[in-house]
Formats: structure tokens, sequence, C-alpha cells
């Protein structure tokens, strides 16, 4: 009777912990996921900004701090304007204004143009032709960081026609060459650069003859004459030895790490490129100088790797400080650079928007499947529930069936033992005929019988506590069982 509970597992349902739809999830997931991965490195410059993460940070800290050196350039500025109002020596005067006019050359143009135009007025009424070409140099310098290079070229021209003064020479022939090389590199890709090249290299070979052999100046002159012949791997080599003797203090030392920085940049060393555009980026910020465009040149190429967020915040910069100091032509430089930046970081914006969007639904939807495989787990618990409980049934069964067996086979045993007793002793005493006539009434069997339904009723209603109260409700009310004792069912 207990065959059908042999093999159980067949009652025991299986569970499907990984349904199709939860692999289709999660593959849509990992989709995203290596999705968002890859688009971080297309078009993506090979740069690893590991190797220069200390002097990226030292830059970072010197963005945030520049002010102070603004401030205390601004300072210097503006305490040789109160010397100018308290001398009454017109030399004096002129001097100081020289020099007032060089510290706002780099911080702003307009003021620079303004005490260039106050030098020259005071020079014209003093006749003094040296300090007059002096100021229209360095109004050319200022006209040409400010986007006015007609103007630049102009004061230039005039000053070159009315003959260079002693004096005047190396101010005129730096600022030459640093206005027609920077045009010439700008508008490399124009006809008139090579114009532009021409008289740079003519301003650059007059500017040697005025610095020694083994100086910082002629090593700088003779990069540029390389540069400017397409001699550049002779360019670097200049710059490079300059670079051993130079520091910070050398008025063209971040120049000469912006011009390696292009270099390395053109030629694909990204590592170097970074590193050079920084160190020009460091020095133009302590110096206070705000035409410099390293730091500018810096975003424009952090701004092709996964740097963005950097590059975005070095061409902020930049363009912040090229309107402080009405550096327009940085400004024309800067535009194109900055708005391709913010295209290229709202493309991010709205890149990473769709993938997290997209995760949002995945991760909805697989909340959804989770929580269904939730409710199937419960209900397919419920089942091994219930397939326990029966179990649990089949094994008391069992039990109890084994165990009336065993008593019923005791007491049969017992019945049988006195039955012999009996026939023994009614042999012996000759009463034959009085044990015929107890076996033909019957009542062994009987006996025998009532043990047996006594046996299987306290079984059945052991097993099943409930069963009369269950068959009762199936029947009429005067058909209904009755027990005819507790534990045993009436028999007619």
């Amino acid at each position: 009777m207990f065959n059908k509970f042999k093999n159980t597992s067949s009652l025991i349902p299986r569970i499907n912990t990984f349904n199709p739809l939860m692999k289709i999830a999660l593959s849509i997931f990992l989709i995203i996921v290596l999705n968002v991965i890859l688009s971080s490195h297309i078009n993506a410059l090979s740069y690893n900004a590991s190797g220069n993460e200390d002097l990226l940070e030292q830059l970072d800290e010197l963005i945030a701090d520049r002010k102070i050196y603004m401030d205390q350039r601004r300072a210097k500025a503006d305490s040789v304007e109160v010397l100018i109002n308290e001398t009454m020596d017109k030399g004096r005067q002129l001097s100081l204004y020289l020099e007032q006019a060089r510290l706002w050359s780099d911080i702003s143009t307009d003021s620079t143009i303004n005490v260039c135009n106050r030098g020259l007025h005071l020079s014209a009424l003093e006749s003094d032709s040296l300090y007059m070409q002096l100021f229209l140099v360095e109004r050319a310098f200022a006209f040409f960081n400010r986007g006015r290079v007609h103007d630049c070229i102009d004061d230039l021209n005039h000053v070159e026609k009315s003959g260079v003064m002693p004096g005047v020479e190396r101010r005129f022939h730096y600022v030459g060459f640093a206005t027609y090389v920077t045009l010439g590199a700008f508008y490399e890709h124009r006809d008139q650069w090579t114009n532009y090249f021409v008289h740079g290299r003519k301003h650059l070979e007059a500017e040697k003859r005025y610095v020694g052999n083994d100086s910082s100046a002629y090593l700088y002159c003779d990069a540029l004459i390389n540069m400017v012949d397409g001699k550049k791997r002779m360019m670097v080599t200049s710059l490079k030895k300059m670079l051993e003797i130079a520091d910070e203090s050398d008025e063209n030392y971040p120049f000469v790490n912006t011009i390696l920085g292009e270099y390395f940049w053109e030629t694909g060393n990204y590592d170097e490129s970074v590193y050079y555009y920084s160190k020009g980026a460091i020095a133009n910020i302590r110096s206070a100088n705000l035409s410099g465009v390293a730091l500018m040149r810096l975003g424009e190429m952090l701004s092709l790797t996964n740097d963005k967020s950097r590059a975005y915040n070095y061409l902020a910069v930049s363009l912040d400080q090229a309107l402080q100091g009405d550096m327009k032509f940085n400004l024309m430089r800067l535009n194109e650079a900055f708005m391709d930046v913010s295209s290229d970081i709202d493309k991010d914006r709205h890149h990473k928007l769709a993938i997290l969007s997209g995760l949002v639904v995945v991760l909805i939807m697989l909340l959804v499947l989770v929580a269904k495989m939730i409710v199937n787990k419960r209900k397919e618990v419920k089942k091994l529930r219930v397939v326990e409980e029966r179990l649990a049934r089949a094994n008391l069964a069992k039990e109890t069936y084994i165990t009336e067996f065993m008593g019923l086979c005791s007491s049969y045993i017992e019945s049988l033992e006195d039955y012999n007793r009996l026939s023994r002793r009614k042999i012996t005493a000759g009463q034959a005929e009085e044990l015929l006539a107890y076996i033909k009434s019957g009542r062994i069997i009987d006996e025998q019988r009532r043990k047996f339904y006594e046996v299987f009723d306290e079984a059945l209603l052991h097993i099943f506590p409930t069963y009369i109260e269950d068959v009762n409700k199936l029947l009429q009310p005067d058909k209904q069982i009755v027990l005819s004792s507790p534990g045993f069912l009436l028999r007619s």
C-alpha cells in the first residue's frame, strides 16, 4: 500500500531558478554596461593620465589660487602709478610709464595701451624719440594680444621706418619675432603664413646678435629659426638645452614648454605633450601671464581624451583669462575649441542619460522578474509543504498500520494458544463433543473478527481523525454514522 510513496521525488516540483526572461534581462544589462565602458574609449587619444597626474593636480591647485598671483601683479602696477603721481621728474615718469606698461602687458591689453598712450603723449611733449619708440613697441605687442594685428604691424613698421634707435633694438626684435612667428604658426595653412615666417626669421636673426651664444635667449631664437625652417628635431634639441639652463623666471620659459607641447602633440607623444603644456601653464599662472596659451592648448588636447571635465575647466579658465585681459587674439583661438568641448560634453551627458535610462529600465525589468520569481518560489514552497504533509501522513499511516498489524498478529497468536490449551484439556477429559459444539458455534471466528474491526477502526480514526465528520457531511441526517463507543464505528 506504500508503493505510491516510494518515489517521492516525482511529487516535488522543480524550481527553475534561472528563468529565460532573466537571462535576456541580464544580457541586456551586460550589453549596456559594456557600451558604457567602450563608449568612453571611442575616439579618445591613447593617453594615460597617471604619469602626469601629480603635475595636473598641482596645476589644478594653482588655477584655484590664480587670483593671488593676479592681485600681486596688479598691486605692483598700482604701486608704480603712485610713484608716477608723486614724481615731478618727466624722465622718471617716462621710465615708470614703461615699467607700468610692461607690468600690465600680460594681464590687461586695455590698461597697457592706455599707459603706452600716456607715455607716448609725454615723450612727444618732451621730444624723447627713444621712449616714443619704446612705447610704440610695447603698444604694438598689446595691439597684437588684443587681436588688432594691423595696428600692431603699423606700429612696428613706424618704428622701423624711423630707424630703430639703440636701446630699442632688442625689444623691437623680440616683439617682432613673437608677433610674426605666432601669426605664421596660427595661419600655417593659409597663403600669408610664409610671409609672416620670413619677417619673423629676420627679427630672430637680429635678436641673436644681441644675446650671448650660451644664453637661454640665444637657444630660444635658434629653436624658433629651426621651427620656421621646418627643422623640428633641431628645434626640440635647442628648446631642451634651453630648459636645462632656464627656470620659470625666464620670460620665455612658458613659451618653450608650450612649443614642446605642440611638437609632442603633433608627433603623437601625448604624455610628453601634457607634461610640457602643464609646465607652461603653471609658469603662466605664477607669472600672472594671461596671454599664454599653454592652458588653452592643454584643455584642447585633453578634450580629445576621456578627461573632458578637466579639459572643460581648463578652457573655461582660459576663456575667463582672455576676457579678463581682453586678449582677443586668444579669444579667436578659444572660441572654436570651447564650443567643440561644450558640444562633446553635452553629447556625453545625453549619451550617459540615455544609458542611465536604459539601465533603469533593465533594473525595473529585473525587479519585476525577481518579484515574479519570488511569487513563484512561494507557490512552489506551498506545494512542497503540501507534499511534505502528504508524506508525513503516509509515514504516520505506515507506522500506525505496522503497529496495529503487529498487535493483531500478537493477539491472534495468543488466541491460538488459548484455543490449543482448551482443545487439549477437552480431549484429555474426554469432552470431544463439547469441543466440537464450541467450534460449531463460531465464537472463535466472531471473537477474531471483533478484534480485527477494533484494530481497523482504531487505526483509521487515528490516521484520519475527522473521517466521521467528513463523511457525515455527505450523508442525509438520518443516515449519519454514529460511533458505537469512542474510537469504534457502529456496525450492524
